[in-house]
């Protein structure tokens, strides 16, 4: 019976799980470029119809079922996580964000595409031979007696403390220092602004001089034989509480920029102190920093 793999570019793949949609196949075989060769399958996080093929030259995401599509991702890679766990997971950042890739049968331990993803060259690991090689060649692949180790961390990066260490750093560490909010200055209460102009009142007839005793002709400033020779002559002038109301409200103005002024300068000294109070925090927390026992 033919496999899923047999006679196909992905014939190397043979005695993986994974890659069961025809879409997912061919979209994988037309994005390998000529010449390259897949190395080994994983799946991606929890994900159902995503899956990555390790090849000698890059890592391929295929993503979707029916109109499936392949993302290749060169190395290096970041790699977020070694190999660890039960299923010897690989945390890497990708272009589709940050995924575990596990459960490869051709690489169980993960440690090609570690190795791989640190642009560093993969491990030589038996694998199955493909369908073209020759009987004389499958004799004499063999299987190591022993993997080789992974890859060292290298020197001066800090190691990853124990849960232990952890709770103990948090315990010491305390609570995360609050960055400091800007104040912000308010204006003094300076009331209600009156209306910026008043009705010129006027005692006596601006025509005659009569005096005028009427509300309406003190308005208008004119009697009322004179309202039908002349019509009309009220007008408006400036209030004065207005403008003592404006005088009050520029000093508070003023008053307000500068009291704005003093919490800036304020929030400058509290953001280099906190600055400084969250380094000391982090450092803590990373068991960069030792304190007394007793603190």
């Amino acid at each position: 019976m033919k496999t899923r793999f047999e006679g196909t570019p992905l014939a190397r793949l043979e005695g993986e799980n994974g890659l069961h949609d025809d879409g997912m196949r061919r979209a994988l075989i037309d994005a390998l470029e000529p010449g390259e060769i897949p190395k080994a399958r994983y799946a991606v996080s929890a994900h159902i119809w995503v899956e990555a093929v390790l090849t000698d030259r890059a890592l391929l995401l295929v993503k979707g079922a029916v109109r499936a599509r392949v993302v290749r991702e060169p190395f290096p890679l970041e790699v977020v996580r070694a190999p660890q766990g039960a299923r010897s997971g690989v945390r890497l950042r990708t272009s589709l964000g940050t995924k575990t890739l596990w459960g490869s049968e051709l690489d169980p331990n993960g440690r090609q595409l570690y190795a791989r993803a640190r642009g560093e060259a993969a491990p030589v690991v038996a694998t199955p031979p493909a369908p073209w090689e020759t009987a004389e060649r499958s004799r004499q692949a063999t299987t190591p007696s022993s993997p080789p180790p992974l890859p060292r961390e290298p020197k001066g990066q800090t190691q990853r403390l124990t849960r232990k260490e952890r709770a103990e750093a948090r315990r010491r560490a305390g609570k995360k220092p609050r960055k400091p909010r800007l104040k912000k200055a308010s204006r003094d209460w300076v009331g209600f602004p009156p209306s910026s102009t008043v009705w010129d009142m006027s005692y006596r007839c601006v025509k005659c001089g009569r005096p005028l005793t009427n509300p309406n002709s003190q308005r208008h400033r004119v009697g009322t034989d004179c309202i039908k020779r002349y019509g009309s002559q009220a007008r408006k002038i400036p209030n004065p509480a207005y403008t003592a109301w404006s005088a009050r409200r520029a000093k508070a103005d003023v008053d307000k920029i500068a009291q704005q002024a003093a919490y800036d300068a304020e929030h400058a000294r509290a953001l280099a102190d906190y600055a400084v109070a969250l380094d000391r925090w982090q450092r803590i927390r990373a068991g960069e920093i030792e304190l007394p026992s007793g603190r």
